[in-house]
């Protein structure tokens, strides 16, 4: 079912009849009914609330069209992650995401950082979540291998995280193909992906290099390492940067000549991208596109419940953005004229603070984005995206109902608090602050 409904997301899309978006929640409703003994107490709350916020809004006179206008920006969420199904299942167990997986855990410590922060955000990108357990999981099962001393353990364990969640979480920052990207840009009024790149790769930097230069400061384990040899890995890292590089290219050349909307054209330009790449793999009898369709729908049943909770979250977010008075907003804020850099604090300090407290930063960012914008709040669009999506990132490496903390945790049997506050809140901290500081000096140049 959620194939026809990405089917019919991409009909809003490509003709921009948001009367397709009834059609793709009435389905996905339908889909969310049949399963409902799979879905989670948590997306029950999160749904019944949109449910009751909708009802209350269309009641009240709220407008039709920015009911389907919210429900169609959050259609494409889990249309997203269908396309993307069919790409993880294309690549997730390809020869060479296996080796460049395999070569980079076992890199010395010199070159560890880089490699598994590069493998990260390469895989985070490709393969959502699931490149990070996968590389994570290869990472501490070779830490384990390489030592029996718990102390010497648990550094390495602490710096391979540093490493792979640096490169992880830094692909919220600027991911086009990425779920907070594509909840929160649509909400500006003249303002895409194209102007908000330079500074979302310029925060992915800071990001990584952060981390970085804190993992070099921290303890290291004493002893000898040989570097991993393998003839075909560069190859293979290669053809990797060949498929994102394609998905990006292919995807802003159909939103440029065929005046399709970039996140249509992704929905268009990933299927395609991960058939190319099943029959490039040359692969035996019986394993090819059929099989890779196959793999990739019968894999959506079991993320039934991941995908009616982004749905939930965001479409919440986005229906509460109808439904708050900006208008009381605007006047508080005009009465005191303050500068963006104060704004900018209120929503990374609003969104990471509700996140400690289980709140999804996808409700918050988009209330508040959603909010900012009715409100016409003097603040540089650039500022007010960064700003959320550092709340965001900060959120995603701390909060202990992260999906990413909750991975690392049962991975490294460590409580969520240890992984997330105790071993990343220095870097989150720096982060934060240093983007702050960015943001004063931008202030000010204003």
């Amino acid at each position: 079912m959620f194939v026809f409904a990405t089917l019919a997301t991409l009909a809003d899309r490509v003709t921009g009849i948001h009367v397709w978006s009834l059609l793709s929640l009435a389905i996905i409703s339908v889909s969310f009914i049949i399963s409902w003994r799979e879905i989670s107490k948590v997306t029950l709350v999160i749904a019944a609330v949109g449910l009751v916020t909708t009802i209350g809004f269309l009641a009240t006179g709220g407008d039709i069209e920015a009911f389907m206008l919210a429900a169609s920006r959050a259609l494409f969420l889990p249309a997203l992650l269908t396309a993307m199904a069919i790409l993880q299942a294309a690549t997730k167990t390809s020869a060479p995401v296996m080796r460049v997986a395999g070569f980079v855990v076992e890199q010395p410590p010199g070159r560890r950082f880089g490699m598994l922060a590069f493998a990260g955000h390469l895989f985070g990108i490709l393969l959502n979540i699931g490149g990070f357990r996968l590389l994570l999981g290869l990472a501490v099962d070779h830490c384990h291998r390489m030592s029996d001393d718990p102390r010497v353990r648990l550094i390495q364990e602490r710096r391979i995280l540093g490493a792979i969640i640096a490169g992880f979480g830094a692909t919220i920052l600027w991911s086009p193909i990425g779920v907070a990207i594509n909840l929160i840009i649509p909400l500006v009024d003249d303002f895409d992906w194209f102007d908000y790149a330079p500074y979302g790769l310029a925060a992915t930097i800071v990001f990584v290099g952060l981390q970085f230069c804190l993992d070099r400061l921290g303890p290291r384990p004493k002893g000898r390492t040989y570097p991993a040899k393998s003839p075909y890995v560069l190859l293979d890292i290669l053809r990797l940067l060949a498929l994102l590089v394609g998905i990006m290219g292919f995807s802003m050349l159909v939103d440029l000549v065929l005046a399709i909307p970039l996140q249509g054209a992704l929905l268009i330009v990933i299927p395609s991208a991960a058939i190319i790449w099943r029959i490039a793999e040359r692969p035996a009898s019986g394993a090819g596109v059929g099989s890779l369709m196959r793999t990739a729908l019968s894999s959506l049943g079991g993320p039934v419940n991941e995908i009616c909770l982004i749905l939930a979250t965001g479409f919440l977010g986005l229906i509460l953005v109808e439904v708050v008075p900006t208008q009381f907003l605007e006047a508080f804020f005009a009465n005191f004229a303050l500068p963006a850099v104060v704004y900018a604090i209120f929503i990374v300090v609003v969104i990471f603070g509700l996140s400690m407290v289980a709140i999804s930063p996808m409700i918050t960012g988009t209330l508040l984005v959603g909010a900012f914008v009715d409100a016409n709040i003097d603040m540089p669009a650039p500022m007010l995206i960064l700003a959320t999506l550092t709340g965001w990132a900060s959120s995603m490496v701390i909060s202990p109902v992260t999906a990413t903390v909750a991975i690392t945790s049962a991975e490294l049997k460590q409580p969520a608090s240890v992984v997330g506050l105790k071993w990343n809140g220095v870097f989150v901290l720096c982060f934060a602050a240093l983007l702050l500081a960015i943001f004063a000096t931008w202030s000010l140049l204003l």
